[in-house]
């Protein structure tokens, strides 16, 4: 929906339509080019644009009344879901002592079982079904960690994650749902981090975290180019905005971890910080990340959140690397250099915005460029 001469306006000179909703004749050729949104319409009301009853109007077309429901709907059955799985899972941990191994597993088994009747009922290609099979991936992970605490089978906590990302990869190959997605992807990532802290340090072969973060990174930022190409290519349930972000974040604080280690342990004044490779290429990792996702998301796939969420990261290591610097050294003017350091936290946030500012400005320029 766009803005036109016949969307419902105000005052001065204006004429009637059949409804008695007023139409502007001189509204300014810029709010024409723009989309319609309820941020935009509060704003033409409060400016004046648009009378009460053109505004009220207005926001009914661009988001009716069954809009609300739906997403009311939506948001209930999401909450509902987790509330109920987060209960099957206390509810174990609270009645452990009082219920025998054969209802434990028949339970936990009768609930895998109906929520996968339920998926093959009501189908694959409505919401109802994809929730109901995640509820069976999540009772899955219950069902192993039952298992380990009955039994005692003396496994390390890694291969818990790992059997439980192993059995539900079919589920999440065949579902066609992001949410299933993102925690398969986070079972693999805990099932790793764990892997490392209770096999790969325990023997210290001379590794370092670095390397752990490292290729947590890589992970990560296969699963974002993957959905950003999948998206390309038109795969529709991938295209969700909050799995880019979700996504970018993921290899972004990855590799801000090592970053921030190297930062924080550099040395100024006596030069003595070992800079060994690893932690270097980390650090170099992280540069090259920032500002390839920085260029694709500003050149390629525009995409303002992004953008921002890649510059306060970027505000987050400059900081940190400031404050290293100006903390190394030993003066007695202490509340000087705290305020300095206010100062320079002011002026980063202060540019970060004037710079996303203009940024949305110049690509919004160039999207209204682009159209025919």
């Amino acid at each position: 929906m766009r803005y036109c001469l016949t969307m419902p306006t105000i005052f001065g000179n204006s004429v009637s339509d059949a409804h008695g909703i007023e139409l502007l004749w001189i509204m300014p050729e810029t709010l024409l080019d723009k989309r319609a949104s309820i941020r935009m319409l509060g704003k033409l009301h409060r400016e004046g644009w648009l009378n009460t009853a053109a505004y009220q109007a207005a926001c009914a077309q661009v988001r009716p009344p069954a809009a609300w429901f739906a997403w009311a709907q939506l948001t209930l059955l999401l909450v509902g879901s987790a509330l109920v799985l987060a209960g099957v899972i206390f509810f174990f941990a609270y009645n452990w002592a009082a219920m025998g191994h054969f209802l434990k597993f028949g339970l936990l088994e009768m609930a895998i079982l109906g929520t996968l009747a339920g998926t093959f009922r009501a189908g694959l290609d409505r919401l109802s079904g994809k929730i109901l099979l995640l509820s069976a991936s999540v009772m899955v992970g219950v069902l192993l960690a039952v298992y380990g605490q009955t039994y005692q089978t003396g496994a390390d906590a890694f291969e818990l994650f790992a059997g439980w990302a192993a059995l539900i990869l079919g589920w999440v190959l065949i579902s066609d749902f992001a949410a299933l997605w993102v925690i398969w992807l986070v079972l693999v990532n805990t099932g790793g981090i764990l892997y490392w802290k209770q096999v790969v340090d325990v023997h210290d072969n001379g590794t370092y975290y670095e390397i752990l973060f490292i290729l947590l990174a890589l992970h990560d930022g296969a699963a974002l180019v993957l959905r950003e190409v999948a998206v390309q290519r038109g795969l529709a349930w991938l295209q969700g905005r909050w799995l880019r972000i979700l996504l970018l974040l993921a290899p972004l604080a990855a590799l801000s971890v090592p970053t921030l280690g190297f930062i924080v342990n550099l040395d100024f004044v006596d030069n003595t910080h070992a800079r060994t490779p690893v932690a270097m290429t980390a650090a170099l990792l992280w540069v090259i990340v920032s500002a390839g996702s920085y260029w694709v998301y500003r050149r390629q796939l525009r995409d303002m959140t992004a953008l921002a969420m890649i510059v306060i990261n970027a505000c987050v290591v400059w900081l940190t690397l400031v404050g290293r610097l100006l903390f190394s050294f030993r003066l007695d003017q202490e509340p000087g250099r705290l305020l300095l350091m206010a100062l320079i936290i002011l002026g980063t946030a202060t540019g970060a915005v004037v710079w996303l500012r203009r940024t949305a400005a110049v690509m919004a320029a160039e999207l209204k460029g682009n159209q025919p």
